[in-house]
């Protein structure tokens, strides 16, 4: 049993993955919350689908909700390392597109946004996660 318990949960890639999800958790639900609800300081949907609409997203009616919400529940997966390659798709192509359409000349932010979750959609959530239980299964 304990071989066991260390083989699992005692291995460097597992607790790589669970801070790399843990970052992408603190950007996404926090920005998420920011653009659904205006907390923090954030626009709300109503001011972040105005900033759709000088940026060229359109019907950003739409697109305001389905990005803010987006990143809330995607962020909310990844934390419990639930469908976290799903999750991680969702957030690579919010990075992509902004980064062609929002930081097009200095992208690093984004960009490191983005590989991280590439990495997970590689590598999957670890084993610290709800992801790990239901292939145990």
């Amino acid at each position: 049993m304990e071989n066991f318990t260390k083989r699992i949960f005692c291995t460097e890639k597992s607790w790589g993955l669970l801070l790399l999800r843990f970052s992408l958790v603190w950007i996404f639900i926090g920005s998420g919350l920011k653009k659904v609800f205006g907390i923090w300081g954030g626009p709300g949907l109503s001011g972040f689908a105005g900033f759709l609409d000088k940026i060229g997203v359109a019907p950003s009616s739409f697109f305001a909700p389905l990005v803010g919400w987006s990143e809330v529940i995607c962020g909310a997966l990844l934390l419990l390392g639930l469908f976290s390659r799903l999750a991680s798709v969702v957030v690579v192509i919010i990075m992509a597109v902004a980064i062609v359409k929002v930081h097009p000349t200095d992208f690093n932010y984004p960009g490191v946004v983005l590989i991280s979750a590439l990495v997970l959609l590689n590598l999957g959530s670890g084993s610290f996660s709800i992801d790990r239980l239901i292939a145990r299964k």
